[in-house]
């Protein structure tokens, strides 16, 4: 569940692009993701003043015909935490607490959060990531492919018990998935013991017709999610927040993720209205110009609110300008942030700003025999070697103690990671690999090979 900061936009309105001419950019922007195999597939909303244009890239999953739509369901991941801050303007607007009500009267008798000194942890310092609990509690007991799976009640009191508040609340921002998974707790119980699903039905897509949005799908949608794929775009799991899916466990769907947004961008006679303008209004600056609402981030241009939010198969970027009726959310099943790039570009685009398409080395075919001749293992030093493997996507390195990632050709000695910013090229005498060199941070560090590869 991972965000990133984007871009800074002009903060004024122009009039609204031609439907065909958005279109048009919306496709320049986003092919090459799909080109550079960046992306399994993805699905673009834009709304331009009274223009609602959704567009999908790629395919369902690789190698496969069929294309995501906008009935296509992701994780959102993160944009979760949005949804969550509107359920605490609600409840407030409501009457059913005050953003600076102590977390701990909401708590079941026994359960308690620590205290910085005598100032306790307020409703609102879980929504702006001010609270000092930290990023995670301890996830002893979870699966790497589905962590938050096994966290249940039980989890999550003795989590409580095990957190210190590590600064004076309100005072600094760190994100906090642990935060704000609480408050989609607390907000359950002071709406009668709901479940987070159960709340999120009643308060929010409900009301808003959001057919597509849950935490826990229905067998009809669960047949409309979309496979999941990690960040190489290999098949990954779903995720099962538990009970911190007020931070993260929220399904949905392009289409109804523009209607999500329009409420951000005119809220009207909604009855969320006050809700809406209260979850918007700055709660906290932050450093280097950051600011926060509830849920909400805000750009360095003041204006714009946005989110990301990803899962180990999903990621997803949604960006509103509210009272410029501009927005704009893209949703992928694979696991990494590239699509914020695409996000981030028809937002200023539609603010009259010249945007080129992000950039992504295309890998080169190379036969898999040339390929098959590079596996084995590469001595960086006494303690760290290079492992070196060919799997049906390709090569993977793998440097003692790291996770492996792909590696992908520029030629049949040359290639490039996606994952970290580096490069690896591979040192040959005549048709003899000797060695490889990784070229990361300005150094090129030289490996001996120790084996050839297995005989096939």
């Amino acid at each position: 569940m991972r965000h990133a900061q984007p871009a800074t936009l002009l903060p004024f309105l122009l009039a609204a692009l031609p439907a065909q001419g958005l279109a048009d950019k919306v496709d320049e922007l986003s092919r090459p993701l799909i080109a550079a195999e960046v992306a399994i597939g993805f699905v673009v909303g834009v709304i331009d003043g009274d223009t609602t244009l959704v567009r999908g890239y790629g395919t369902l999953e690789r190698g496969k015909d069929g294309a995501p739509t906008g009935d296509t369901l992701y994780e959102i991941g993160s944009i979760s935490k949005v949804f969550t801050g509107l359920l605490l303007a609600d409840a407030v607007e409501r009457g059913l607490c005050k953003l600076d009500d102590p977390v701990q009267q909401f708590l079941p008798e026994g359960v308690t959060l620590r205290k910085w000194r005598d100032q306790p942890v307020l409703l609102w310092h879980l929504s702006t990531h001010t609270s000092g609990l930290p990023r995670l509690a301890g996830m002893e007991g979870g699966d790497d492919r589905n962590p938050y799976a096994h966290f249940d009640e039980a989890h999550l009191h003795e989590a409580l018990g095990e957190a210190n508040v590590r600064w004076e609340p309100g005072t600094k921002y760190e994100y906090s998935n642990l935060a704000v998974g609480l408050l989609g707790y607390v907000l359950g119980r002071m709406n009668g013991g709901a479940s987070y699903d159960e709340l999120l039905t009643q308060r929010l897509t409900g009301p808003l017709q959001m057919r597509d949005t849950a935490v826990v799908l229905s067998p009809a949608l669960r047949e409309r999610l979309a496979p999941p794929h990690d960040g190489e775009g290999d098949p990954a799991q779903t995720w099962d927040l538990a009970m911190l899916a007020g931070a993260g466990g929220i399904r949905s769907s392009v289409h109804d993720m523009v209607k999500f947004a329009r409420l951000q961008l005119a809220p009207g006679d909604s009855p969320l209205a006050k809700a809406v303008v209260l979850s918007q209004q700055k709660r906290h600056d932050g450093a280097n110009g950051l600011a926060f609402g509830l849920g909400w981030h805000f750009a360095r241009d003041g204006v714009t609110r946005w989110h990301t939010g990803q899962t180990g198969g999903y990621h997803g970027y949604l960006g509103v300008v509210p009272g410029k009726a501009r927005a704009v959310c893209v949703l992928t099943n694979t696991g990494n942030d590239a699509v914020d790039a695409v996000g981030e570009r028809i937002l200023q685009h539609l603010f009259g700003m010249k945007v080129e398409p992000p950039k992504h080395e295309v890998p080169v075919a190379v036969d898999r025999a040339l390929l098959q001749r590079l596996v084995g293992k590469y001595r960086m030093s006494p303690a760290m070697q290079f492992d070196i493997t060919l799997g049906e996507r390709g090569l993977a390195a793998q440097l003692t103690g790291q996770p492996a990632f792909c590696i992908h050709p520029r030629s049949p000695t040359e290639f490039f990671y996606r994952a970290v910013v580096a490069s690896i090229t591979f040192d040959l005498d005549g048709e003899a690999v000797k060695g490889l060199v990784l070229h990361q941070n300005g150094k090129d560090l030289r490996c001996r090979r120790l084996e050839e590869p297995a005989a096939k």
